[in-house]
């Protein structure tokens, strides 16, 4: 497999430019996204994120409908990738932030996932992990396989979240008789439960927000 590293991002364009028409064309696109980047007035070398940021440009060059669609579509996965930044190592301070940095990970999974976010005493995230993957409707856990993980990582707190693939991020009953049992077995083994969040569309719902984990 070729090396692209050390290519500069003009350079990485036209790579990728050339891999969907002619070098010839891929030339000539590279030279309208150059003509069409300028800032006062000064044309400036075409980035790596302009392709990201600037889809505009996009629609500047001469390319076909299944050649712009190619571009589109990875501009969407790199757009979703950037987004899906790991917690490990973030601090958690509010339920808010923490459901806007999950709905950007869970919001488009076709099936229910449980993750675990594991703490230490200053609410570090020190591990986390997929800890079942269900259906459309369900995803379910045993406790032992949650407090397992804790145990490994000597976490001092836990932080449970499941996506609801249908975008209602309601509670189930389901997930409120889980929740229960999680918050009890941490109450014994020393852990605590400190937030479960539920996933759907645009929202999220926490149960911490809402008082229920008292």
């Amino acid at each position: 497999m070729k090396d692209y590293t050390a290519l500069k991002d003009y350079e990485l364009i036209y790579e990728l430019l050339a891999s969907l028409q002619t070098r010839a064309q891929a030339e000539s696109n590279l030279k309208v996204m150059e003509a069409n980047n300028s800032y006062n007035e000064i044309n400036l070398e075409p980035t790596v994120t302009d392709l990201i940021y600037k889809p505009w440009l996009l629609e500047k060059l001469d390319l076909t409908s299944r050649q712009a669609r190619a571009l589109n579509l990875i501009r969407e996965c790199v757009d979703r990738i950037s987004k899906s930044k790991p917690t490990v190592g973030l601090q958690i301070t509010s339920s808010s932030e923490l459901g806007e940095d999950l709905r950007n990970r869970l919001k488009n999974k076709p099936q229910e996932e449980l993750w675990g976010l594991y703490l230490n005493n200053k609410n570090v995230v020190i591990r986390e992990e997929c800890i079942s993957r269900g259906t459309l409707n369900t995803s379910e856990a045993h406790p032992r396989d949650i407090y397992r993980r804790a145990i490994e990582c000597n976490a001092a707190r836990i932080i449970l979240a499941h996506n609801h693939p249908s975008g209602d991020v309601s509670p189930s009953q389901q997930d409120f008789a889980m929740t229960a049992r999680v918050k009890q077995v941490g109450e014994l083994v020393g852990i605590e439960l400190i937030d479960h969040l539920i996933i759907g569309g645009d929202c999220y719902y926490s149960f911490a927000e809402k008082s229920q984990l008292n």
